[in-house]
């Protein structure tokens, strides 16, 4: 049993990175220089389990809140029920990498003018969800998976405060707020 669970985990990961390089490599970068008009923000929730906080950068990024989706992972989901809809487990994923989740998908498809990802490296679900992201501008943490982003902050996703104002301080600086 132990050898067919090591083998599925083996395949599932050959997979994961076969459609890693498959979304780096037909990644439209069209819109790279869009003004942020809206924020999609990808959020492991063992690494930054409060973050309510981040609806409220709206207001230092010139936007609605309706135009702040954030999306959270959970490695195992929690036995409690929850009415958190906008939420990815590790079962959303079968052998071969494919997401079974339509609230995923859904922010998968969403041509955010920012996506911001929250999470540590090695994450290789996240690295995936990233990749196939239809997000235009991409900002991660530093230690990430440089592939897959245009901007880096050297800011750890545990300390919201200075992440937000690094990450207010380079929309300005790249004219991305409105």
């Amino acid at each position: 049993m132990d050898i067919l669970h090591n083998l599925r985990e083996w395949l599932k990961r050959k997979w994961l990175s076969r459609d890693l390089h498959q979304a780096l490599r037909h990644r439209d970068r069209s819109g790279l220089n869009a003004k942020c008009r809206t924020l999609g923000v990808l959020i492991d929730e063992r690494v930054v389990p409060e973050f309510d906080g981040l609806y409220d950068w709206y207001a230092d990024l010139n936007m609605a809140p309706k135009d702040i989706k954030v999306f959270t992972y959970l490695e195992v989901k929690k036995k409690l029920p929850t009415l958190r809809q906008n939420q990815l487990t590790n079962t959303d994923f079968d052998w071969q990498g494919h997401i079974d989740n339509p609230g995923a998908i859904e922010f998968i498809d969403t041509p955010f003018d920012v996506l911001l990802a929250l999470y540590e490296p090695g994450n290789e679900l996240l690295d995936l969800v990233v990749a196939k992201s239809k997000g235009k501008f991409k900002v991660g943490i530093q230690g990430l998976n440089q592939e897959l982003f245009d901007l880096s902050l050297a800011v750890t996703p545990e300390r919201l405060a200075l992440m937000r104002s690094e990450f207010v301080k380079y929309m300005s600086i790249l004219n991305k707020k409105l």
